[in-house]
């Protein structure tokens, strides 16, 4: 005899994180990259998980590295510098330079974030 509908209790497991926090989760987490490498590490595409646009960047634009200030510290630094240094390791040395010129403006923005 089939079961009787409505006599099981269905356990509904309710969502506590937001939107953006489980987008955060998922890159982290993923095996894709969220930054890809152009040529000669003059230039970078980022996709930002929170709002899924792809951005163009140079390496050189303060803009880029405010990006990657932001995401990291939404919890995606060690992702990022772990994209950076398979960039530097796999395609070009240079990407070391983009990575150390991050890790400066994390800490001058940390250092101007305790100052004030």
């Amino acid at each position: 005899m089939p079961p009787l509908k409505g006599t099981q209790k269905k356990n509904v497991v309710k969502e506590t994180r937001s939107a953006e926090e489980i987008a955060i989760q998922s890159a982290i987490h993923s095996q894709y990259f969220c930054m890809y490498p152009m040529a000669d590490a003059a230039y970078a595409r980022l996709k930002n998980p929170i709002d899924g646009n792809d951005y163009h960047f140079s390496t050189q634009d303060s803009n880029f590295y405010a990006m990657l200030y932001n995401l990291s510290q939404k919890g995606m630094s060690e992702k990022i510098l772990k994209d950076l240094t398979y960039f530097a390791e796999n395609y070009d040395v240079k990407w070391n330079n983009v990575k150390d010129t991050l890790i400066g403006y994390i800490k001058s923005k940390e250092t101007e974030n305790a100052s004030s």
